[in-house]
């Protein structure tokens, strides 16, 4: 039996259960380990004296938090909370963190062993000043219950919106352009063990910053890993992410239903690897096999986040000005700039101003999730929300003010960003500059893709310019810049005003849009690489020697020669060498062998030739001949 199934089984809390078992020294790693036959008697033996409210009274007061100052090694770390420093490293390495007793310990990885061992730590100077900071300072007093934030990470294709898709009875997954989710979606869902609110992460590696911003805001992590491919590269790197932030990690091992139960095998031992050990080799990370299409495993790993969540005693401020982060942003056409937002504390109404980042405004609308139109919303509840002054960056932390906080933030941020083309006009006439103009669907969009064309120019090493980059349909305007500058237009997920059409037609200007962003970046690949011109270089056919030469009235000077080595080419350019020095060189214009003539000569054979550009032959000299080939760069 396994603690959260007792707890259960006896009304009571997963937490209590643990407490239970810590105070009376079982070392027991989380909800999800089984019990011993020791442990199950102590617990039957401890319930049966004690009712749940009395359990709950009973716990041990809270020990002062240990404070943190600067850096800490390992063993000063061990010392501090008495525990043997060899047991701080057994349980560093199986989360794949490798230290030893004087090394110094990471904010991460102190965090880690804090958790483990139930240790409050304070750090007596703050490890980050930034915005994330500003959210996580709040007071204990008012503070209750909310629901979780589940952020769904893995590999491309591995059936992260599937999974999704089936927990929500929605079909998000078919309206994904190439079954890749393309922007930070955040959706609330009601199951029977409360509600939960999901964030479902793009899998293409040009969207690693959105995924890390995913794994930011969330409580919990679903790692998902096709038992097919097993870990690919987009999931340790979300294995990273996920352990930088701190956030637990359960593992979804989809596709079950499509392979050999050894496969799992082999996806487990792929997890060990990266630091993840199973519960059923003696590990303490959650792996739940699904198949996310037909819904198999599905409730049990709702049951284990509902389970987790509550271990993790999930709480915030419910009253009071919100604040959060905004995940995504975008145009709406009748709603103008658009911010897909989540509260970590805090509420929101119409008509409340903010500030996000460095833009501001006043809520004007709130849409749900489910594309319902709402008046307030609170801690956890995924919204899109209209008003916003200009389009906000995804990742800005979005903040309730009153007006004059509104007006003096605005005050600040009130600068002209005037775009400055010079350099794409004065550019040198050497220097090989491929210029675009870049429009697309949301500002996420265009992070993601200004990144990967930055990493495309350097794979191609070619000076790829974004002249201009923003969110919205192509316009004539667009159009009108791409010919001023001689760039080139590219959408993505957007669509191209009539008016710009028609001009785009007239000044036979091309516009490629796409949905899918591998397909964008192979095509432009493929402009940059057909607007290149070749690299014309010599390969060396062959040799020969020369044996005798003749002095033909009408025709000139006959080199006849012995092929030693490759071939002679008609064409071909000569280079004679005598004595080891180079002499002379040419083209030849007639090739023949056995009196007749020939296109090549291979070794072995004799011929006989004419050089434009040199008749000085001699007996034993070397011709080396030589063909041009055109090398696409």
């Amino acid at each position: 039996m396994r603690v959260y199934e007792f707890a259960k089984e006896h009304n009571l809390s997963s937490k209590d259960a643990l407490d239970l078992l810590k105070k009376e020294g079982f070392e027991v790693s989380n909800h999800m380990a089984q019990l011993s036959f020791s442990e199950l008697e102590y617990l039957r033996k401890a319930v049966g004296g004690l009712s749940p409210s009395s359990i709950k009274k009973s716990k041990p007061e809270a020990q002062a938090p240990l404070e943190i100052e600067g850096s800490i090694s390992l063993g000063m770390f061990a010392e501090r909370i008495k525990q043997p420093a060899s047991d701080l490293i057994a349980f560093l390495i199986q989360k794949g963190i490798i230290c030893n007793i004087n090394q110094m310990l990471t904010e991460d990885a102190i965090r880690k062993l804090a958790e483990h061992y139930e240790i409050k730590i304070v750090f007596s100077a703050p490890p980050s000043q930034g915005q994330e900071a500003k959210i996580e300072k709040q007071s204990e007093v008012g503070m209750s219950r909310r629901s979780p934030v589940i952020v769904i990470i893995g590999h491309v294709d591995h059936g992260k919106t599937t999974l999704l898709d089936y927990i929500r009875k929605s079909r998000v997954a078919s309206r994904e352009k190439g079954g890749i989710t393309q922007h930070l979606g955040a959706y609330e869902v009601k199951t029977s063990h409360g509600n939960i609110i999901f964030i479902d992460t793009p899998g293409h590696e040009a969207f690693d910053k959105m995924r890390m911003r995913g794994v930011k805001v969330a409580d919990i992590a679903i790692l998902i890993v096709a038992a097919d491919d097993g870990v690919m590269p987009q999931t340790i790197e979300a294995i990273e992410h996920a352990r930088s932030i701190g956030i637990p990690i359960i593992v979804a091992i989809n596709k079950v239903d499509k392979v050999d139960p050894s496969r799992i095998e082999s996806v487990l031992t792929g997890l060990s690897k990266q630091g993840l050990l199973a519960e059923s080799w003696g590990g303490d990370t959650v792996c739940v096999p699904i198949s996310a299409k037909n819904g198999t495993g599905v409730n049990d790993l709702l049951e284990i986040l509902a389970l987790q969540s509550e271990v993790l005693e999930l709480k915030a401020r419910t009253t009071g000005p919100g604040v959060g982060y905004v995940l995504e942003s975008r145009f709406e056409k009748g709603r103008g700039p658009v911010g897909t937002l989540i509260l970590q504390h805090g509420a929101g109404t119409i008509g409340d101003y903010f500030i996000a980042g460095s833009t501001g405004g006043r809520i004007s609308s709130v849409v749900d999730s489910a594309g319902k139109r709402i008046k307030s919303f609170g801690v956890t509840i995924p919204v899109g929300v209209s008003g916003f002054d200009s389009l906000p960056q995804a990742g800005d932390v979005f903040k309730i003010v009153s007006f004059a906080e509104y007006k003096k933030a605005k005050s600040v941020n009130k600068q002209a960003s005037v775009a400055n083309y010079s350099q794409l006009y004065t550019a040198d006439a050497d220097t090989r500059v491929y210029k675009i103009i870049l429009k697309v669907d949301t500002n996420s969009s265009k992070e993601a893709l200004v990144q990967a064309i930055g990493k495309l120019s350097g794979q191609l090493e070619e000076n790829i310019v974004i002249a201009h980059a923003s969110v919205g349909n192509v316009s004539e305007s667009d159009v009108s810049l791409a010919e001023t500058l001689g760039a080139h237009i590219y959408g993505f997920g957007v669509k191209t005003d009539v008016g710009a059409l028609s001009i785009a037609r007239r000044l036979k200007l091309p516009i490629q849009n796409f949905y899918v962003i591998y397909h964008l970046l192979d095509a432009l690949k493929l402009a940059i690489e057909q607007t290149r011109a070749p690299i014309i270089v010599e390969e060396k056919t062959g040799s020969a020697l020369v044996t005798k030469v003749f002095d033909v009235k009408r025709l000139g000077v006959i080199a006849g020669c012995q092929v030693k080595d490759g071939k002679i080419v008609q064409g071909g350019k000569v280079v004679v060498y005598r004595n080891r020095a180079k002499v002379g060189e040419g083209t030849i214009k007639t090739l023949q062998k056995e009196k007749k003539s020939q296109k090549e000569v291979l070794a072995g054979f004799e011929c006989a030739f004419i050089v434009d550009g040199f008749s000085d032959w001699q007996e034993n000299d070397i011709a080396e001949c030589y063909i041009q080939k055109k090398v696409e760069q």
